[in-house]
């Protein structure tokens, strides 16, 4: 891994908050309003500062247009009769109107070089005509009655004066907008360029008149949980139907109950068999994986080698809120006004492990990060058996990389002149933006609000990462889509074998596994569809990504 790479991740979501006003949005809403939502796991990503980030460019918005909406506001008001204006007016609204069906983000926008062009002589057509507005504007007045051409020639001074007040303001307003464009340039090519070191508090504000204040609830992930260095494994607490928040989006899961029958032929001494228990299954999975990390020309960049081997305990927020009038809820969530822990302890672990309950489930983990962390495959293993049934849960899942819109700070240069571009091209947008710009003035994040004496579930529980957030279900390289398929291939085939071999080495027919096996090899039995659908057996595998039609399309993985 190159210098630089390990904190990508976090650069590019900190640089999100200033492209993209709804990520910085969505991120405050899903984990800055609730006090009690707790902090979901995200490796590699420095969630802290990519909130104070996301708090600081919400606030940066505000003041800009909190400033913009005034100036614009005299202005119109000195105006108002102006033909210069409405046809300032007009221009916008048909500017706007015809880069809505373009994408285009926050701090760098395409310019056609024709559109530029047809601005240019337009804004030249403006300036030759200004000082003859007045004579083509007014030549209607030349033959009104004397009385009011002497009452015009009173108040000529004071329209002549307030129109070029009016004037003087607008290009303030245009100097106010290119300086914010130009400011944010600096500020995404400088604090987040690449290979830039984590930059210290610039002491830019959190809070303002228009804007709310976080910085309690910043403070949350500053901290750690109490009992994160407590060996056990990581606690999730989730809402909605996905439970593996931070993984990404769902591949190909499977499942499958194996009958167990004892070897009749087996003449071996039944006291030298392996006790198959929840236990040793686990341990023995857990060593047959874990021994890919030594296999480094399996994968490229001996990724693989990395391998990580964890746990994990998920468990639904609301049935954690149905059950906490039982005694191991307290190990969860030990007090309703404070968030749920973050981690179990190991004793707590091992109990679960061996008796999984409804509300609460534990699964084994496998991770390869790969492409210098941007994509992540992550796998989750549940298994349960006793003397006549083997129980075995595979789940994938991929987190994509970042959206391409949150990486072009590295496309950016500092010395560039594309600022003065967008300052000029915001400035004649400028009375159309103004809707848009006063409803983020008045837009106010607030907690939800409840029912007095109802204790609401969602409260407690996580839905996303700030990583998924930024995350879109595409592959951006061919070669993405074949080292996802060759990482997941390569773990499940250590996993079927030392599940047979365990089976074997117990003294149980290995017949019914190696039959099944074969159908998940081969054809794969999938869990597909929404929490009511069946599990259903297929004549090839679900959903998976597909390789481009054509050069340089992207391929796109069904959720």
């Amino acid at each position: 891994m190159s210098p630089g790479t390990a904190d990508d991740t976090t650069r590019y979501l900190c640089a999100a908050s200033y492209l993209d006003p709804a990520y910085s949005t969505r991120a405050i809403t899903e984990f800055l309003v609730e006090p009690t939502r707790p902090v979901p796991p995200s490796p590699g990503l420095d969630a802290g500062r990519v909130l104070t980030e996301a708090v600081r460019a919400r606030a940066r918005r505000k003041n800009y247009d909190g400033l913009l909406v005034l100036l614009m506001a005299i202005v119109i008001g000195l105006s108002w009769d102006n033909p210069l204006l409405y046809g300032w007016i007009v221009l916008s609204v048909v500017l706007v109107v015809a880069r809505s069906g373009k994408a285009a983000s926050a701090a760098q926008r395409s310019f056609n070089p024709k559109t530029m062009i047809v601005l240019g002589i337009a804004v030249l057509v403006v300036v030759v005509l200004l000082p003859y507005a007045d004579e083509i504007f007014g030549s209607g007045s030349r033959y009104s009655s004397d009385y009011y051409d002497d009452y015009s020639n009173s108040s000529a001074g004071g329209d002549t004066a307030r129109i070029v007040i009016g004037v003087v303001l607008a290009l303030i307003v245009l100097v106010v907008v290119t300086l914010e464009r130009w400011s944010l340039w600096s500020l995404l090519t400088t604090r987040f360029k690449r290979y830039a070191a984590p930059a210290a508090d610039s002491g830019s504000t959190l809070s303002g008149l228009f804007t709310e204040d976080f910085r309690e609830q910043l403070a949350r992930y500053q901290r750690g949980d109490e009992l994160a260095g407590v060996p056990g494994a990581p606690l999730v607490v989730y809402r909605g139907y996905n439970p593996f928040v931070g993984a990404g989006f769902r591949r190909d899961a499977w499942s499958m109950a194996i009958p167990l029958e004892r070897l009749e032929e087996d003449e071996s001494d039944p006291a030298t068999h392996r006790e198959l228990t929840t236990e040793t299954l686990y341990e023995g999975i857990r060593e047959a994986i874990g021994n890919l990390r030594r296999s480094g020309s399996l994968s490229p960049d001996h990724r693989l080698g990395g391998l990580t081997v964890t746990e994990a305990v998920f468990t639904p927020a609301a049935e954690l809120v149905d059950h906490l009038a039982e005694p191991e809820a307290a190990a969860y969530l030990p007090d309703i006004e404070y968030p749920p822990h973050t981690r179990l302890t190991a004793a707590d672990v091992d109990r679960l492990r061996m008796e999984p309950k409804e509300w609460a489930r534990y699964y084994l983990c496998f991770q390869v990060e790969t492409w210098d962390r941007d994509l992540v495959l992550t796998t989750f293993l549940h298994v349960a058996v006793d003397e006549t049934t083997l129980y075995v849960e595979w789940t994938p899942f991929m987190l994509p990389p970042i959206r391409a819109d949150y990486r072009v700070v590295d496309k950016m240069r500092p010395d560039s002149l594309r600022p003065l571009g967008q300052g000029f091209l915001a400035w004649l947008e400028m009375p159309a933006s103004l809707p848009g710009r006063i409803a983020n003035l008045a837009s106010w994040i607030r907690r939800p609000k409840r029912e007095p004496g109802v204790l609401d579930p969602d409260r407690y529980g996580a839905a996303s990462t700030l990583r998924e957030l930024a995350s879109v279900n595409l592959f951006t390289d061919y070669f993405q889509l074949v080292d996802i398929e060759r990482y997941e291939k390569i773990i499940e085939s250590r996993l079927l074998p030392a599940i047979g071999g365990l089976l074997g080495d117990a003294g149980f027919s290995t017949a019914k596994f190696e039959e099944q096996a074969a159908v998940v090899i081969n054809n794969d039995i999938t869990i597909g569809g929404d929490n009511r659908a069946p599990i259903t057996q297929t004549g090839q595998r679900g959903p998976r990504p597909r390789p481009p039609r054509t050069p340089g399309r992207l391929a796109r993985t069904e959720a």
